[in-house]
C-alpha cells in the first residue's frame, strides 16, 4: 500500500544517531527523557472526498522530536512532555506543516487533606478532513488546527476518606487557519463543583454541577450551558470494572442559532475486562454533545464538534501481548451523529451520518530505548444530507522510535 520510496528529511540522521546512542548508553535513572520517531505512511483519500469529487491518494513522512521530564519534590510532582513534528507529503506539498504538542503541569498535595492539579496545554496539526463541512465545496487546502488548554482542580479528601468534595476550572480555545472552518473557532468556559463518596476498594459514586460559557468567535455566537452528571466506579471481580458517567445538559444559543439549543442526556459507559495476563478488552458507549465536556480522546477524527448536535458512539479496543516485547492492538469505533447546520447557510438543517473506523497495529520493542511498529486503517462514512460528505479511506504507516530515559 505504501508506494513511495522513504524519502527522510534530515532529521531522520538524529533519529538514527539517537538510536545508535541509546543501545549503548547506560545511563541512572533519571526523570528526563529524550527522543525522536519516524513515521512512514499512506492515505488512500486524504481529503475525505466521496469517489464522485476524484479522491487523491499520497505518502507522507512524519519526523518527531521528544523531549520532557516527571518529577516528584515531596508530596508534588512536576511534568513537561513536548513533540514537536515535521511533516511531508511526496505530491500534496502545499499540506507540508510543522506542529507541535505540549503538554505541562503540577500534581500538589498538602499534609492537611488538600490536594489538586494544575495543567496546561498546546496542539498545532493538521485538521483532520473528515470533520463535518457546509455544502459540496471540497476543501483541498491546508487546515491547521489549533488548541490550547487550561486546567486546574482542588479537592479536600482523598481515597482514605469516605467523602470528597472537589472543584475544578477548565478552557479551551481551538481554531482553524482554512476561511470555511473559522465558523468553528470556538472559546469555553468551564466550572465544575461536586462530590464522591469511596464506599471502599470496589465502589466509588459521585455527583457534579457543571455550568460552561462559551463562542464562536467568528461568527459571534455566544452559548450558555447547565448541567448535573453523576459518575462511578465498580470493580465487580479481580479482572473486571465498570466506570462512567451519565448527565443531563441545556445549552442555549443566543437568537442567531437558537436551532442548535440542546437538552438531553450525555454519558460514557465502559467497561473493562482483563481475561488474562495477556489479554485487555475495553468496551464503552458514548452518548456526545457539540462543546460538551469530552469524554472520550477526540484523536484524529474530531467526530463531535460544532455542527454534531448529538454523537451516539460504540468503541471496542483489545490489546493481546503476544510477548514480552510485542503487542498487538485492534480498534474499532462506530459513530452514529445527529448534525445541525451552525450557520445560516441555504443548507439542510438536519441531517445524519454514520462513521466506521477500523485499526490493527502491532508493536515491537526491540530493546529498552527503541520501538518499532505498524498500523493499517480503514474509515468509512454514509450521509443522508449535504452537511457531510460519504467517503471511504484506507491507510497504513511504520514507524521507529527511540527514547532516551
Amino acid at each position: 500500500m505504501i508506494k513511495r520510496t522513504l524519502r527522510a528529511p534530515s532529521c531522520a540522521f538524529s533519529c538514527v544517531a539517537l538510536a545508535v546512542f541509546a543501545t549503548v548508553a547506560q545511563a541512572e535513572t533519571n526523570p528526563y527523557y529524550l527522543g525522536a520517531s519516524l513515521t512512514r505512511g499512506h492515505d488512500s483519500n486524504v481529503f475525505r472526498l466521496p469517489g464522485y469529487l476524484d479522491p487523491q491518494s499520497d505518502s507522507f513522512t512524519t519526523a518527531t522530536l521528544l523531549a520532557g521530564f516527571d518529577q516528584p519534590i515531596s508530596r508534588q510532582r512536576v511534568y513537561t512532555n513536548l513533540e514537536l513534528r515535521r511533516q511531508r507529503f511526496d505530491d500534496l506539498s502545499e499540506l507540508n506543516n510543522t506542529g507541535h504538542k505540549l503538554a505541562a503541569g503540577l500534581d500538589w498535595e498538602t499534609i492537611e487533606n488538600y490536594s489538586g492539579s494544575i495543567a496546561a496545554g498546546s496542539e498545532r496539526a493538521l485538521a483532520s478532513y473528515s470533520i463535518p463541512r457546509l455544502g459540496q465545496d471540497a476543501l483541498r487546502e491546508l487546515n491547521i488546527k489549533r488548541e490550547r488548554t487550561f486546567n486546574a482542580s482542588v479537592q479536600r479528601g482523598n481515597l482514605r476518606n469516605d467523602l470528597q468534595i472537589f472543584g475544578a476550572f477548565n478552557t479551551r480555545d481551538t481554531d482553524y487557519s482554512s476561511d470555511a472552518f473559522r465558523f468553528r473557532n470556538n472559546k469555553r468556559y468551564a466550572v465544575r463543583v461536586g462530590t464522591r463518596w469511596h464506599r471502599n476498594d470496589l465502589l466509588t459514586l459521585g455527583t457534579a454541577w457543571v455550568e460552561a460559557r462559551g463562542k464562536y468567535t467568528s461568527a459571534d455566537i455566544e452559548y450558555t450551558s447547565h448541567a448535573i452528571e453523576f459518575t462511578g466506579e465498580w470493580k465487580p471481580s479481580s479482572v473486571s470494572g465498570i466506570d462512567g458517567r451519565i448527565g443531563y445538559e441545556q445549552r442555549s444559543y443566543d437568537n442567531a442559532a437558537a436551532q442548535r439549543d440542546f437538552s438531553g442526556v450525555t454519558g460514557l459507559l465502559r467497561w473493562h475486562w482483563e481475561p488474562t495476563g495477556k489479554l485487555v478488552f475495553t468496551t464503552s458507549l458514548v452518548r456526545d454533545a457539540d462543546d460538551s465536556e469530552r469524554l472520550v480522546d477526540p484523536g484524529t477524527s474530531d467526530l463531535t464538534i460544532a455542527g454534531s448536535r448529538v454523537t451516539n458512539s460504540l468503541i471496542l479496543e483489545a490489546v493481546w501481548k503476544a510477548t514480552a516485547k510485542v503487542s498487538v492492538n485492534a480498534n474499532y469505533h462506530y459513530s452514529d451523529r445527529t448534525l445541525t447546520n451552525p450557520t445560516l447557510a441555504a443548507l439542510d438543517t438536519r441531517g445524519n451520518d454514520k462513521t466506521r473506523q477500523a485499526s490493527l497495529g502491532v508493536a515491537w520493542a526491540a530493546t529498552n530505548s527503541i520501538s518499532f511498529g505498524c498500523n493499517v486503517g480503514r474509515e468509512t462514512r454514509s450521509s443522508d444530507s449535504n452537511l457531510s460528505f460519504p467517503f471511504k479511506a484506507n491507510t497504513a504507516s511504520c514507524y521507529v522510535q527511540a527514547l532516551l530515559k
